[in-house]
């Protein structure tokens, strides 16, 4: 999940009204990255926008006659179904109708009605709860929810190896170093490595993840490497306060929160234009700096 995601999140007012299921995943994904699963971030917005009680957006007619054509329009229904049903899934279409149309290509005819099929109810249900002003789905939807996102998980699996690729794979795609740290702090260990790219752009312009966790303890540390631009958009504008200085030669930005133990920071290097982006827990602002220039300069 990317920094963007995590720290709207982070903003997020747990309402009341919410439903207990939809509150526990938001206080998962504020609290607990380790082992995130990794649903398409379409899915996971329509899900969100029918989770907020209340919202109400304009979906313009020229969308409305559009979508009845759509792989999504076959799923969800018309584009008047839509409107009714998913008053926020606008921003997500393009999104969502690639993923769909990458889905039909790696699974079968059978395989691709089944998720379909699996999604819509998945959806359905979530609306039925929020639209019963329910906080708990029962047991019956509890288990149909899992038995349904268990097997939504099995395909997305095999969807996401089409833009998964190992650090050596990614290397390839690019002219700039993709290294792993060669500086660790002492007591933490590397947790997990990933490369992926976007759906529109299958095998171009990798962004590499590499994750670091404490051998005993729940703190810890990731470097995401990037084509500049590509990493996190409007990187500056999340912080309450902002250092930019040169280190080495190199530019950094150091990015801090008032109320939170979490910093950021980035080094960019336009010349080979890719940047590194580092967010930890506890560390401090020397050792981060460290760890970032042992994945740029040379030994």
């Amino acid at each position: 999940m990317s920094n963007d995601i995590k720290r709207e999140l982070e903003k997020i007012e747990i309402p009341k009204e919410l439903h207990a299921r939809a509150k526990l995943g938001i206080r998962q994904v504020k609290h607990k990255r380790k082992k995130r699963k990794r649903y398409p971030k379409w899915l996971i917005g329509v899900a969100a926008s029918l989770m907020i009680l209340g919202a109400t957006f304009t979906i313009g007619n020229s969308y409305i006659a559009d979508a009845d054509g759509t792989l999504i329009g076959k799923i969800f229904g018309s584009g008047e179904q839509l409107q009714k049903n998913h008053p926020n899934v606008k921003e997500y279409v393009p999104r969502m109708e690639r993923h769909l149309e990458l889905a039909k290509k790696v699974l079968s005819k059978e395989e691709f009605e089944d998720y379909s099929q699996l999604t819509k109810e998945d959806v359905e249900i979530d609306t039925k709860i929020v639209a019963e002003n329910r906080r708990f789905p029962n047991k019956e939807e509890m288990k149909k929810l899992d038995r349904i996102q268990s097997k939504i998980e099995g395909y997305e699996e095999r969807i996401r190896k089409l833009t998964t690729h190992t650090l050596e794979e990614a290397q390839k795609m690019v002219n700039y170093p993709i290294n792993r740290p060669a500086f660790i702090p002492k007591g933490y260990e590397l947790e997990e490595e990933t490369a992926t790219t976007g759906e529109e752009h299958i095998g171009e312009d990798p962004v590499v993840e590499i994750q670091y966790r404490e051998s005993e303890g729940e703190f810890g540390f990731y470097t995401i490497i990037g084509k500049i631009g590509k990493t996190e958009k409007n990187w500056t504008k999340h912080f309450d306060k902002i250092d930019s200085y040169q280190l080495n030669g190199y530019d950094f930005d150091y990015g801090s929160y008032v109320d939170s133990n979490i910093h950021e920071m980035r080094v960019t290097i336009p010349e080979q234009g890719y940047e590194i982006i580092m967010s930890a827990d506890l560390l401090s602002k020397e050792v981060m700096e460290k760890v970032l220039l042992s994945m740029i300069e040379e030994k």
